[in-house]
């Protein structure tokens, strides 16, 4: 599925199905258990259906803020039958812009970082809901689908041995939609001011970002195994995550 490429919902942007994905032991991901996207709240009646009835969505994860939820309403899809979870993802403050000008990925891998410190309860969340087979295929979203979406399904990726190349190559899928993206959430005045005061480097998806991001969290935590474990994601749910994200070996 490639990056708000579907036909038949074009209005569901940055999406695809993080399946296929390989673990360093050669292992892939399932495909079908979770699906990753900006917002679906610009999508019709029709294409809100087909979030249940195409993509089969059971559960979607909610990673805005309650303000950016009310900000964009949409009766069809609060009316799906689904679960649905609200787990805000918070850095802890907006964007910094002191920027390195070498290297602009770092500002904004150490705004990523900054997710994990301030919003641990979420990350953990989702993980765990990622552990019952019976809620995926799962969808996780914010608004571009590609700064808090693109931290939780690192750290979930990276929690079951998907390599860091294969990481940074989804997260990068992003720049793919990025222009419709930003074109569409212009489309309301309150995203329209917020984009605008974003820095620069903010409204990319450069694979360099998801690099750092990634050695950030190897050498501030010991990688997402010993961040989840520290924040009491046992092995129990790291062995049942496994479960339902991999195919088996062999």
């Amino acid at each position: 599925m490639t990056a708000g490429l579907d036909p038949a919902l074009p209005d569901l942007r940055n999406l695809r199905d993080i399946g296929g994905l390989r673990t360093s032991d050669g292992r892939r991901v399932r495909t079908g258990r979770v699906l990753r996207s900006a917002t679906p709240f610009f999508v019709d009646a029709s294409q809100a259906r087909l979030l249940v009835d195409r993509l089969g969505v059971r559960t979607r994860v909610d990673l805005r803020s309650e303000v950016e939820i009310s900000e964009c309403p949409n009766e069809h899809v609060a009316a799906l039958a689904h679960d649905v979870h609200h787990l805000p993802l918070r850095a802890g403050g907006g964007w910094q812009h002191r920027v390195d000008p070498v290297d602009p990925s770092e500002a904004v891998a150490a705004h990523y970082t900054r997710y994990l410190e301030h919003s641990a309860g979420s990350i953990t969340s989702v993980v765990r809901i990622a552990t019952d087979a019976a809620r995926t295929p799962m969808l996780v979203h914010c608004s571009a689908g590609k700064d808090r979406t693109g931290v939780v399904v690192a750290v979930m990726l990276s929690a079951v041995g998907v390599t860091s190349e294969e990481i940074v190559a989804d997260y990068a899928r992003t720049r793919d939609d990025l222009e419709p993206m930003f074109a569409q959430l212009r489309t309301l005045d309150a995203y329209r001011a917020r984009l605008d005061e974003l820095p620069e480097e903010s409204l990319t998806a450069e694979p360099r970002t998801m690099e750092v991001f990634l050695a950030r969290l190897e050498e501030e935590y010991g990688g997402a195994r010993a961040y989840l474990a520290r924040h009491r994601v046992g092995t129990e749910v790291l062995a049942a995550l496994e479960r339902v994200l991999l195919e088996p070996a062999g």
